[in-house]
This record gives structure tokens, C-alpha cells and sequence, in this order.
């Protein structure tokens, strides 16, 4: 893949450039595993996720999901010290286990654990069986350790660990329920309700691992601080070991699929997200053949609709250069559709190093014919650097690469998390027909403001990459 980086990133001056910073992650474009276990935690009903740590990690984790969902965010801590990490948690995390279940009451308690706790060598599922022991006979909530080191991975994975910690500690062989699972990752609740109304144009009743549409865009109401009322429920992780089939919306979070399947033998599915006219057809047809039911006439309208949309814009988004970062799926579910829209994928950044992702990426390059400049375990400083040669139209991704595009004068069309700077994060859909046909708006809009004037045809006085000779040959 080395050979591949220099073949496409403008030489060996450029390749060597970007990597002369090696000795810190600038700006990156991950983040921690704990942050995505806490995200599939707010999808629970009467949860409470718990951070083995210092005070400063579960801090972190309530601001940063604060200011994007603009939602209060529940997370307890075990307050570790100094002292602490010389003599070990153990006795921070009983307290913790204590207070939580007397004061909020909630149904499942996830314990996830940090680089520090892991550091020194915490034994979590030891410490909870100790709790459980000196307890029994008392009503406790259910207790779940989810490893989630700092160090290592990024919050993809936490999100997969955590899902699948749930189901290994949950899922029990009963009655078959002729539902569906489907394992969502770290999407925004607008994407979240999109699937369930495909889910429900298809007539299938679903289990969503996890559930977080209503509570992390809900109603200011006097039970806002209280526990979640809403998302997945306790007896819907009992049941995923009896549904038909598991369907990974993202390919990194497939983990807790893959154990349904060898356990309790229920197919796993690992798709693409459901992104684009491609990815969503293949989303919709796993789930027919799943479930084995017909594609109503709605959603075949949907699709229809989203091709209109496509041709609407086509004139604005044709060939123009994009550059995208964030998570892994993301990023190639993204290059794809705006493939589909007309744009070339000129540069792609991600956090991680993945085989899935270099699969996924060459049957795209194949698809598109055309390759783009690809950052693997990367940050956004390295992003930046290639952008100086490789101009673009437009950048996708969240929102620490304001920076960057403030810098470049290139307009950011923002997806992914975190979005701190502007309003209706939890509101961005781009799954499915209709998720897709509102992406494609708002990025074709975002084009119009920045490179056309009020008429909309006469190009604006702005840099641009739009290659005319180009246009001219293939008109």
C-alpha cells in the first residue's frame, strides 16, 4: 500500500512531506474507544455507562457528546487519583457500583475501562463479581464490563466492543422472533429513524443495537435529566440470539454479529454503509432476503426519487474535486456517493489502518477508474499538507477540520461526529433514498452558495479546481 501512497500523492517530494511529522498525532481524526462504548450505551433504555478512570476522561466524554447532540449526557466516573493508580481501583469502583444503583436505579450499568485503568492492570469483571458478592439478595442492576483501552483503535471500535459485550452477556436461545438485528455504529438519530422507517416500509420489526434516535434528540421536558426512557430495551438483548439474521450497518462494528452467528447460529451480514444508490440497494436486498419479503413500491419510489435528485444536480457537482476524512466507513461509504454524484474523490483521510477498508477502496478505484490520494492512519495535520497540492471544491467531514478549510478557502460540508459548531447535528441523515436525496441537496446548495452567484449559473470570483477542458471533452 506504501508503493500505492506514493504513486498518487504527487511524487516522492510530497509523500515525504506528509510524513516528516512523526513524532505526535496533530488534530486526529479518531477518537478514544471509550467515547464510541459510551455512544452505544445512550441507546439503551434505563442505562448508565460508567468510566473506570480519572475524572477528566468521563469529562471529556459529557463534553464532547454535549456540545453535539446539544442533549444532557449522563456518564459516572470512578474518580481514580494518584493514589489510586499506585494501589489499584478497586475500591473506586465499588463505591461507584453503590452509589449508581441506590441513587439512579437504571437497569444495566456498562463499566467501560480506560488506558489508565488498563495500564495498571484493573481486573473490572473481577471487581463486579466481588460487588455482586457481597450484595446477593438484593435487587441489582445488570453489570457490564466493556474493555475499551484509550490507547489502541479508536471509537469505532468501542462502539463494537461494547455491542458486543452486551450481546455476550445478554443474548439467550429461546423462541424463534422472525426479527432482524441490525448493529448501527456511531450514527447520528436522523440516521437512526431512517432505518427504522426502511424497517418499516419493509414491514420487519427490527432489534437496533443500539437504539439512541429518541433519546439523543428528544423533548425538553422535566424528565430531561432523568435516566433514558427510550432505545434499546434489556429484553431485546436477551433476544437477539433468536432473530433471523444480523445485519452490520458499518463493517468495523460486525464483532457481536460474528459471535450471534458462531453461538447461536444466527447469520451475520457485514455491509457498506447505506449510503448512495449502490450501498442502500444492497442494504435493502440483504434485508429481503433475510426476512424474505417483497420491496414494497415505496421504497423502489424512494429510489426513484433519489436518482432524480441526482440528475437535478448533476450539472452543479459534476467533476468537482472532494476530499474526505473521518471514520473508515464513512469515508468509502461518502467516496462512493459523491462518485455516484459526479465528483471526483481526490483525496481520502482516515485515522485507523484497516484490510477491510483497503478492500473496500480498490473495488471503488475499479468502480471509478479513477485513484485518489489515500491517507491511512493519519491526522488532520497530514490532510492539510496534501491539500496545498492537491487543491479541491469541497471537504467533507466533521467539525475540527474547520481549520483547514478556513485556511484553503474550501467550503466544509459536515458529517460525522463531533459537530460542535453549528446547530441540528443529531438531525444530519444520509442513510437510505431519503437520507441520501436531503445529503444531496444540502451539498448541492453548498456548492451553489460558495461557487455561484444569486442566479445560480455564473461561476463566483472563488478559487476553484473545476477542470473546463475536461467538461468540454466530455460534452
Amino acid at each position: 500500500m506504501s508503493n500505492f501512497k506514493e504513486n498518487n500523492m504527487g511524487g516522492d517530494s510530497l509523500h515525504g512531506k506528509c510524513h516528516d511529522k512523526k513524532f505526535a498525532v496533530i488534530n486526529p481524526t479518531r477518537m478514544c474507544q471509550p467515547m464510541g462504548a459510551v455512544q452505544a450505551m445512550m441507546g439503551l433504555k434505563n442505562a448508565m455507562p460508567l468510566i473506570h478512570g480519572s475524572q477528566g476522561c468521563a469529562t471529556y466524554m459529557r463534553f464532547q457528546l454535549i456540545r453535539h447532540y446539544r442533549e444532557p449526557i449522563e456518564v459516572a466516573s470512578t474518580s481514580l487519583s494518584e493514589k489510586t493508580v499506585i494501589y489499584g481501583g478497586e475500591l473506586n469502583l465499588l463505591k461507584a457500583l453503590k452509589n449508581i444503583s441506590e441513587k439512579q436505579n437504571p437497569e444495566i450499568i456498562g463499566v467501560m475501562s480506560t488506558c489508565l485503568t488498563e495500564t495498571i492492570g484493573d481486573d473490572v469483571n473481577g471487581m463486579i463479581k466481588k460487588f455482586k458478592d457481597v450484595n446477593i439478595g438484593k435487587n441489582l442492576p445488570a453489570m457490564v464490563s466493556i474493555p475499551t483501552p484509550s490507547y489502541a483503535g479508536s471509537h469505532v471500535e468501542g462502539y463494537d466492543k461494547a455491542v458486543l459485550s452486551l450481546i455476550k452477556h445478554f443474548a439467550r436461545k429461546m423462541i424463534p422472533n422472525n426479527k432482524i438485528n441490525i448493529i448501527l455504529g456511531n450514527l447520528s438519530p436522523s440516521n437512526l429513524a431512517e432505518i427504522k422507517n426502511i424497517m418499516k416500509d419493509l414491514n420487519v420489526e427490527p432489534i437496533l443495537l443500539t437504539d439512541a434516535s429518541e433519546n439523543l434528540d428528544a423533548p425538553l421536558t422535566e424528565e430531561t435529566l432523568e435516566l433514558h426512557k427510550f432505545g434499546t430495551s434489556l429484553e431485546e438483548l436477551r433476544d437477539t440470539a433468536n432473530s433471523n439474521a444480523t445485519i452490520s450497518v458499518t463493517k468495523h462494528n460486525d464483532s457481536g454479529a460474528k459471535y450471534l452467528e458462531k453461538v447461536f447460529g444466527v447469520k451475520s451480514i457485514s455491509g457498506s454503509m447505506p449510503i448512495g444508490i449502490k450501498n442502500t440497494d444492497a442494504f435493502i436486498k440483504s434485508i429481503s432476503d433475510a426476512m424474505n419479503v417483497s420491496i414494497p413500491k415505496k421504497i423502489i419510489r424512494d429510489r426513484g426519487r433519489l436518482s432524480d435528485v441526482l440528475v437535478d444536480a448533476h450539472a452543479y457537482n459534476y467533476r468537482r474535486k472532494v476530499a474526505i476524512f473521518g471514520d473508515v466507513d464513512m469515508v468509502i461509504a461518502m467516496a462512493r456517493f459523491t462518485h455516484e454524484m459526479g465528483m471526483i474523490v481526490e483525496v481520502l483521510c482516515v485515522g485507523t489502518e484497516s484490510p477491510r477498508f483497503k478492500k473496500d477502496l480498490n473495488e471503488l478505484i475499479d468502480d471509478m477508474n479513477h485513484k485518489p490520494i489515500v491517507l491511512e492512519n493519519k491526522d488532520l495535520h497530514d490532510f492539510g499538507m496534501v491539500l496545498e497540492s492537491n487543491p479541491v471544491d469541497l471537504i467533507i467531514g466533521n467539525a475540527y477540520g474547520a481549520q483547514i478549510a478556513n485556511r484553503f478557502n474550501i467550503p466544509l460540508f459536515r458529517v460525522g461526529f463531533p459537530i460542535f459548531d453549528r446547530i441540528g447535528a443529531q438531525r444530519i441523515s444520509f442513510i437510505g433514498y431519503n437520507g441520501g436525496i436531503k445529503f444531496v441537496d444540502a451539498i448541492t446548495n453548498t456548492i451553489i452558495d460558495f461557487y455561484y452567484d444569486e442566479e445560480g449559473y455564473k461561476f463566483a470570483d472563488k478559487k476553484l479546481s473545476f477542470d473546463t477542458q475536461s467538461f468540454e471533452t466530455h460534452i
